[in-house]
């Protein structure tokens, strides 16, 4: 969208419900592919993978049950670029084009006077599929990079050079690490040994994606303990690099005018319910609750219970800056009270609701056949946030008021799977069908 047509909208607003900062704090925003929260310490994970997180979780505002709104990068950035729904948005899952006419986050605050910039690592996310709107510079790795194995070091490196630089206006980065992606391959020394686990082999009833069979057969190495291994070990390291990050923002003091908001796009199935090393089918926590820590200028430490959204993090920025989106959003305020606020979850093959302490799933047909597994799942959130136990038996009434809303929402703004394609013209660059090959898209 123009952003001379951004600026008048802004102008427009009125103010927010949050007190706008005394000056426009800088924004950080480091968002990790495929990172799900229960394999943080700090969301109760033992294997410690994120001393570093941990430690920034500590004296930063830490949301316990944070969601994205659909388990696919395209969509889920795309949300939380807008603040819209992927049922609103109608970004493709995987290789979905950013809609134009909606202003994203580096759109509104480039009007703000801000400096912006991005370095991604997934080529979802790329210019070509529109996602560079509003920046400055966009630094897309796979271009610099020769291949996954340095990309981590690399984005690093790139946003440690862009924090020392000096600067007369606020600027707002984001940071995209892919590191916990497949082919989950950190350097050596961040992975340790875990029990093998089971023998895929002997599996029945379970879905794994081509890419990773055809790794596990071309190694012959059939144990999940192996991938579960290297899943850590690359947590592990991008825990330590976005502790880098951190270590200078409060060294030079940027902590005091800088919003520092460390989260991923959605989780990654590990082999719950035999869906393995992947995402984006099942909307169960594995893959729909992600990690949501942080800082706020003058802002006291403290934890958040209540569910919040991926989407929110847009309407939060606004709001700090005293001003009120364009349009009506499905995000709301981070900070804004939310009781009975349903988080719809869009999957392919399943979808989920959220309400205060409650999760109810439901699986297609296919899937429920594919995996053996009953086709509706309740949880208490607080009380099970492994999601052990379905308790649907006794709360069928509430399971079913929760579907009839999902069904709802889709009846007021159409279903992201039967929208159109965006066009795009030309086509994917060499590097950029590398990048997506690698990682599994192509």
């Amino acid at each position: 969208m123009p952003l001379l047509l951004a600026a008048m909208l802004l102008a427009s607003c009125g103010k927010g419900k949050v007190p706008p900062a005394p000056q426009k704090p800088n924004v950080l925003l480091i968002a990790v592919d495929t990172l799900r929260a229960d394999h943080l310490g700090c969301y109760g994970y033992a294997q410690a993978t994120s001393p570093r997180l941990d430690a920034f979780a500590r004296r930063s505002v830490f949301f316990e049950h944070a969601f994205c709104p659909i388990p696919k990068t395209s969509a889920s950035f795309a949300s939380m670029m807008t603040g819209l729904h992927p049922h609103v948005h109608k970004t493709k899952p995987n290789r979905g084009t950013l809609n134009e006419k909606y202003l994203t986050l580096a759109e509104l605050l480039k009007v703000e006077g801000y400096e912006t910039a991005a370095v991604v690592d997934n080529a979802n996310v790329s210019s070509f599929f529109k996602f560079n709107q509003g920046f400055d510079s966009f630094t897309e790795v796979w271009n610099q990079v020769e291949d996954k194995s340095g990309s981590t070091a690399f984005i690093t490196a790139r946003v440690l050079e862009f924090l020392g630089r000096p600067r007369q206006r606020p600027f707002f980065m984001w940071v995209n690490y892919i590191e916990p992606h497949t082919p989950y391959m950190p350097p050596a020394g961040f992975v340790r040994d875990y029990p093998p686990g089971r023998d895929l082999r002997e599996l029945e009833n379970y879905i794994l994606p081509k890419r990773v069979r055809a790794e596990i057969e071309r190694n012959n190495v059939f144990h999940e303990g192996v991938y579960l291994a290297r899943y850590d070990g690359a947590v592990r390291y991008v825990d330590s690099e976005i502790g880098r990050i951190i270590d200078v923002v409060f060294a030079r003091g940027l902590d005091k005018d800088t919003v520092v908001i460390v989260i991923a796009d959605h989780g990654e199935d590990l082999g719950e319910r035999n869906y393995f090393f992947d995402h984006g089918a099942l909307t169960f926590t594995a893959g729909a609750r992600v990690p949501l820590i942080a800082h706020f200028p003058g802002r006291k430490a403290q934890r958040v219970r209540t569910p919040v959204s991926v989407m929110d993090v847009y309407p939060t920025i606004l709001e700090l800056l005293g001003k009120q989106p364009p349009y009506p959003l499905q995000g709301i305020s981070l900070f804004a009270p939310r009781p009975g606020r349903l988080l719809h979850i869009v999957g392919i093959g399943s979808h989920a609701v959220v309400r205060d302490r409650q999760h109810f799933v439901s699986l297609s047909p296919r899937l429920s056949r594919k995996l053996k597994l009953a086709p509706l799942h309740f949880f208490d959130l607080f009380a099970d946030p492994r999601e052990t136990s379905n308790v649907y038996g006794r709360n069928a009434a509430a399971a079913r008021a929760m579907d009839a809303q999902y069904d709802a929402f889709i009846d007021r703004f159409g279903d992201l799977f039967r929208a159109p394609t965006a066009g795009r013209q030309g086509a994917l660059s060499e590097k950029e069908k590398k990048s997506l090959e690698t990682l599994g898209y192509l």
